[in-house]
Formats: C-alpha cells, structure tokens, sequence
C-alpha cells in the first residue's frame, strides 16, 4: 500500500492529510449545527454565536497542539523541536480555549453548558475519524511490525523500513479511525450514553488510546519508564493522559449519577 499520496488538483499538490482534516472539521461543524438547532433546541441566532466559539477554539486547538507537540519534542531531544502537532494538545487547548470563550460569551444557563459540551465532543469524535485516515495517508502514527493478514506495506522511504526492515506493521491509524467511527454512533445513537456523552468519551477514548499504543511503532517516548519492550518502553506521554482522562470522566460520571438520583 502506498499510504503517501498528493494529488495534483487544478495544477496544485495538496496532501491527502491536510485535506481529510478539512472534510473532517467541515463534516463536524455540519453535524454540530445540526444537532444544535434540531435536537437541542438551541435558536439560530445561538447557533450561530456557538459555531463562531467554536471555529476561534479550533484555532487555539492548532496551536495547542502545536506547541504541545513540540514542548515535549524540545524536552527529549535537549533543543528546540517544532514542526508536528499531537492530538492530545489540541484537545486539551481546544476545549479549554472554547470553555473560556463560553464563559465569556454565550449567556445560558449550566445545562445549557452540559449539553453544548456533549454535541461538541460528539462532533470531535467524528472529525477524529478523518484525521486519523489522514494519519495513514501521511505516514505517521504507524503500528509495530506483525506477520498477520492485518499488516501492511508503507513504501520503500518509509520510516518504517528504517527501524524495521522491509516488513509489514500494523496500520494503527485505520484501527483507530474504526473505533472512533463506532464511538461516534454510540454517542449519536445509543440512548443509554445521552446527556453522558463526554463522560463516555473520556473513559472509552481513554482505555482504547492506552491500548493502541502498545502496538504503535512510532517513537511515542516516555515518562516513567516501566515496561521495555522490543519497540517501545511504556508508559507514553499518551498513555499517561488517557490515564488522567480515564479517572476525570468516571469522577464526572459519579457526580453525574449521584445528581440523576438526589433528583428522583
């Protein structure tokens, strides 16, 4: 498979990652706005004024993320790295950048905030999906060497041929962009999970995220190391936040719950 491709359109090269992060935020703000205005009974006038918080959050996000990335790439390599960016920061500065703008901003009530929250990080989870499709088609975020049917070829300049020699690795960015996709219907479709949307995030999202790093390959650095393995030494800085994102949302669903019952 050749996961590196550039397509020439109207005599311009454009990479596939770049592009399916803009189909993933376009296919986000569509879905976003949707549910706003029909199942969360939100004005058009408060629509409005949420999608524009949330379109100034993704630009913190991409900074964040930035940043993020290229703080902890500093701190390993013992001099200024910047370049790439990590999911995980532009989470983290996105939502914290669009609770500040809410504050500030958008007159409603708590409720009002608990649901907003749980349309945007629904919309997250579906533009996720692309971006780790995007992952794949750049090359980045890939699997560890395997000889099962489920391995693929990256090409010959891969990075992966470096480390590993011309075998096949898992495509953990695909794995990825599966379970996102059935996270997203979950949180869309499933009854049980609404008004628990980021809850269900947090510690679904959480526990997927330090599994799959068992079997990433990239360098995912390390924190405090207590597992050497043949690739990799664990835990991530990944696996260390999914750990926080894990014992955040079960407090919140504890508190969740507990207000559900002083209310029935």
């Amino acid at each position: 498979m050749y996961p590196f491709l550039l397509p020439d359109i109207f005599g311009k090269t454009i990479a596939l990652y770049d592009l399916m992060i803009v189909i993933g935020v376009f296919f986000m703000f569509i879905y976003v706005a949707n549910r706003f205005d029909k199942t969360d009974g939100f004005s058009k006038k408060q629509t409005n004024l949420l999608l524009i918080i949330l379109g100034i959050s993704l630009i913190f996000a991409l900074l964040f993320s930035y940043i993020f990335d290229g703080v902890f790439h500093s701190i390993k390599e013992g001099e200024l790295t910047f370049g790439s960016i990590t999911f995980f920061g532009g989470l983290i500065g996105g939502i914290a950048s669009f609770l500040i703008l809410l504050k500030y901003f958008y007159k409603g009530d708590n409720n009002d905030i608990k649901k907003i929250m749980n349309t945007i990080i629904t919309g997250v989870v579906l533009a996720h999906v692309f971006g780790r499709i995007g992952c794949f088609f750049a090359g980045c975020c890939y699997g560890i060497p395997t000889d099962s049917f489920l391995g693929v070829y990256f090409p010959s300049n891969h990075v992966s041929h470096t480390l590993y020699g011309d075998t096949s690795i898992f495509p953990t960015q695909l794995f990825e962009a599966f379970f996102l996709l059935v996270l997203f219907v979950v949180l869309n479709k499933v009854k049980k999970v609404k008004t628990f949307e980021i809850e269900t995030y947090m510690i679904g999202y959480g526990i997927w995220r330090i599994l799959i790093e068992f079997i990433r390959g990239d360098d995912r650095g390390n924190l405090f190391p207590l597992i050497t393995t043949q690739y990799n030494t664990y835990p991530t800085p990944s696996q260390f936040i999914s750990v926080l994102m894990i014992i955040f949302g079960v407090h919140l669903l504890r508190k969740m719950l507990k207000q559900k019952e002083l209310t029935t």
